[in-house]
């Protein structure tokens, strides 16, 4: 029996994170996989690719600083739009409004505007329920900022006294805005006649345009796109790409060219997986399995759980059958008594898997071999011929078919605590929520709230980590945030910690650990679930580059505080140094850190920030004996390491002067050490304080 595999897509965590967070009841939602990944394909822009195997996709900033891979990869084989050279013109007035429909390349296209216009990567993302009057800059080095999916109501909150103010601080920051927003009639109306403001309407590029920008950042030689392109089915590129497709569509496409070229996909094939046709022939699909209560229930199966093992899917069909009870069978009716006999539902031959599979225009993939910290195992993944067509089933039954929507609530709401199986139901649920409509969208995620299974919990966050995705939505799940940060029940403080450590948090930095404040000091009751809770969302935090300096200075702020803050920080430290024990990006950070000269960028003018949350951890009496066994396992892989040990030996020179508590406990163990690095400075330290025990007394 296979092990539950992660998929094929599921990245590979830091190897400095991956016990960290398995002691924490798994990795940190902080990638997207699987249906994830590619559900957002047909809504992006030119750099949201859509291959065969679903690929993992860092979260796009929605606050804070944007990372400069986001606006690289906007970046790499943009094909400027007729409109572009209109756009950057307005944002020498500082405030450029882009108006267009999602899928239209709307946010890849903002991106290049601003670092053409700013020359810079030091790029930041506002928040769409931002209101733009009373915005103030909020860095002294961003020169751009984007404001993705403004809401509508904003935008008409906005008048010509607010925008000039919006102008006068932007100018006084060096800076420009490029504010993105749905393209509706009212909007156009206000920004045109009420402000003054002509929006440059946005339409996408001529699909020929982003296939060869695309194809020429993979084959610079024109020769050789030409030679690749002549081997594809006569008329197949002209024929496709007369189509309406989205940038994302024709990303698509290149994607598969690519892979002909690679020797992955005949030239015949190239059109078999593509999603062109994924949304009309989902009813069709369903129609043809509704006669068969089991290929339905598979269908549906693989549709949320398409990239898991085969034996997962086919477990799960079998779950969502028990739960259905009758509910997916067309006919209610049975054979009477003397009717001719009913198939043996016990019979061990049915149809093949392979039949099975066809049924449902899906296949199993060949033999993979995946490697968790503790073994490795094979993985034969489900998917669909056809790219995105579980999500364009999952959207026609919701939209379509109330009551089997509310099957699949059910059905999602009883996933066994498996870790990814959850965390893909929860995203689905997610996912439903952005395809609701009314004031009881996120309804079916509130209710998880009220379980007293730390699995729901962990499935309510990813439920609201995916449904933020959504601009309109987000604004609800902040309100929802903000409320059950203060709560009582510690379920509903557990769930707004663990949204932080989804793309909610990882979209907005700043907001997520205000949360995270307010969620561990608003009721100091001793709780372990919300101290873990938050420990996770701080450690997924950390995991990301850009935000991982902000995070640092959250934490050197919390064990100042005292209480549950204090205790919560200290034990994230320790937890962070146990990881980067392993050699690893992480234990090179630390080591960077810690040997960072006083007052350098990143560091306070006397100690780096790194040392003072160490010598807290050390300290405070819940952390000490983790902490602790992190350092000495940090000593231990120094011995190999000349750049760790010499970040170990200017640890414990710097901790020499804090020789009590459990700075103290500590050097008595890496003295006894001997030769390893920092055992003679903990000597030396020792030595000297024995020698003033009479005036100091002991520690």
């Amino acid at each position: 029996m296979n092990a539950e595999p992660s998929g094929p897509a599921q990245p590979t965590l830091p190897p400095d994170f991956r016990q960290a967070f398995e002691e924490m009841g798994g990795p940190p939602v902080i990638w997207n996989y699987g249906l994830v990944s590619i559900a957002g394909t047909v809504d992006g822009g030119q750099h949201m690719g859509g291959s065969a195997a679903a690929r993992g996709e860092t979260v796009e900033s929605r606050e804070g600083d944007i990372a400069a891979e986001q606006t690289l990869a906007a970046m790499s084989g943009f094909a400027e739009p007729s409109w572009f050279t209109e756009a950057l013109q307005k944002t020498h007035s500082r405030v450029a409004f882009l108006v267009g429909a999602p899928g239209s390349g709307r946010r890849t296209a903002a991106l290049n505007l601003l670092h053409r216009h700013t020359g810079s990567f030091a790029l930041r993302a506002v928040d769409s329920d931002v209101d733009l009057a009373a915005w103030t800059a909020t860095s002294a080095t961003a020169r751009g900022y984007l404001v993705d999916g403004l809401l509508e109501s904003r935008v008409l909150a906005l008048d010509m006294l607010g925008l000039d103010s919006l102008r006068t601080r932007l100018h006084d920051a060096d800076a420009c805005m490029v504010v993105v927003v749905k393209e509706t009639p009212r909007v156009v109306a206000h920004l045109r006649d009420l402000l003054h403001r002509a929006p440059v309407l946005v339409s996408p590029p001529s699909p020929r345009a982003v296939l060869d920008a695309k194809l020429a950042t993979v084959f610079p030689d024109a020769r050789r796109r030409c030679s690749l392109l002549a081997t594809l089915p006569p008329g197949f590129l002209d024929d496709t790409l007369q189509r309406a497709l989205t940038p994302a569509q024709v990303v698509e496409i290149a994607g598969e060219v690519v892979r002909v070229a690679h020797g992955e996909v005949e030239p015949d094939a190239i059109g078999e997986h593509l999603s062109l046709h994924a949304t009309g022939r989902a009813p069709q699909l369903l129609e043809r399995v509704q006669g068969n209560a089991e290929d339905l229930a598979l269908l549906l199966a693989t549709c949320i759980f398409e990239h898991f093992d085969h034996t997962v899917v086919e477990e799960e069909a079998r779950r969502l059958l028990a739960v259905a009870d009758g509910r997916l069978d067309a006919t209610a009716s049975r054979p009477e008594e003397g009717d001719v006999p009913a198939g043996n539902p016990g019979f061990v031959f049915h149809r093949s898997r392979h039949e099975r599979m066809t049924a449902i225009e899906a296949y199993v993939a060949g033999r993979e071999v995946h490697t968790t910290s503790t073994h490795s195992y094979f993985s034969e993944p489900v998917a669909f011929t056809r790219h995105l067509q579980g999500r364009a089933v999952l959207d026609h039954v919701w939209r379509e078919h109330r009551d089997a929507g509310e099957l699949l609530v059910e059905w999602l709401r009883q996933t066994p605590d498996a870790q990814r199986r959850a965390d893909r139901a929860g995203f689905i649920l997610g996912q439903f929520a952005q395809w609701s409509s009314g004031q009881r969208a996120l309804a079916p995620i509130e209710e998880l709230a009220a379980s007293d299974r730390p699995g729901d919990w962990r499935m309510a966050a990813r439920a609201f980590g995916a449904a933020s995705a959504d601009p309109v939505l987000a604004t609800a799940v902040k309100n929802r945030l903000r409320g059950w940060a203060r709560a009582a029940t510690v379920s509903y403080r557990c769930i707004a910690a663990l949204t932080c450590a989804t793309e909610f948090g990882l979209a907005r930095p700043e907001a997520a650990l205000s949360l995270l404040h307010t969620t561990v000091v608003s009721r100091d009751d001793g709780s372990t679930a919300v101290e873990s809770a938050v420990r996770r969302a701080l450690l997924s935090l950390f995991a990301e580059g850009t935000v991982r300096p902000r995070v640092i200075d959250t934490l050197v702020q919390w064990t100042s505080e005292g209480g549950a803050a204090r205790r919560t920080a200290c034990a994230a430290v320790a937890q962070l140094l146990r990881g980067a024990a392993s050699a690893g990006e992480a234990g090179e950070w630390w080591s960077g850190h810690l040997l960072a000269r006083p007052g350098a960028s990143g560091s306070s003018p006397t100690e780096p920030p790194g040392l003072v949350l160490i010598r807290h951890a050390l300290m405070e009496q819940t952390t000490y004996d983790a902490t602790r066994a992190a350092l000495l396992e940090w000593q231990r892989r120094s011995a190999g390491d000349p750049r760790r040990a010499q970040a170990l030996e200017h640890l414990v020179d710097r901790l020499a002067s804090h020789l009590h508590g459990g700075v103290f406990r500590l050097f008595t163990d890496l003295e006894r050490t001997a030769t390893a690095p920092g055992a003679e400075r903990a000597a030396r330290a020792l030595a000297e304080w024995r020698k003033d025990i009479p005036q100091k007394g002991r520690a």
